[in-house]
């Protein structure tokens, strides 16, 4: 969506990206203290993506080089469907691409079709499904995508 913005995750952001996180993952919110502990591990990639003055969603992505791996990414449902996921997923990737990493790992609910296609759409492959991953016994599925 033209005039997504992309940044670096500020402690300023922490009460926003928690309403955000919760209207995402009702059920399955990351606690306050998990986004600091990303913060302080994973704080180079853990980014917020705004329209205007409104924050609109995050991204964070973890590294162990040569590998990384998304640990979460979510919209505002009022945001949604406007290409904010695209922009921060794009700009992770470049970064990763910049840093010398290989690949992008991460996990999606299986049942979570959009954004199963969205990841295709980067070129993420299927490489796994994790029987009862989540905490409702939902099954995951582990996708990759090559960065070189």
């Amino acid at each position: 969506m033209p005039g997504t913005r992309i940044r670096l995750f500020r402690l300023a952001d922490l009460d926003r990206l928690i309403e955000i996180e919760r209207s995402s993952f009702p059920k399955t919110a990351y606690p306050r203290d998990l986004f600091l502990e990303l913060f302080a591990n994973c704080g180079e990639l853990f980014f917020v993506a705004t329209l205007g003055r409104a924050t609109a969603g995050y991204a964070v992505t973890c590294t162990r080089l040569p590998r990384a791996e998304l640990v979460s990414i979510a919209v505002d449902p009022f945001y949604r469907r406007q290409g904010v996921a695209r922009h921060l997923l794009l700009h992770t990737i470049a970064r990763l691409r910049r840093a010398g990493a290989v690949s992008l790992s991460l996990m999606v609910r299986a049942r979570n079709v959009r954004a199963i296609a969205l990841y295709r759409g980067f070129g993420f492959r299927r490489t796994g499904r994790v029987a009862g991953y989540y905490e409702n016994g939902e099954d995951g599925l582990r996708m990759r995508l090559r960065l070189t």
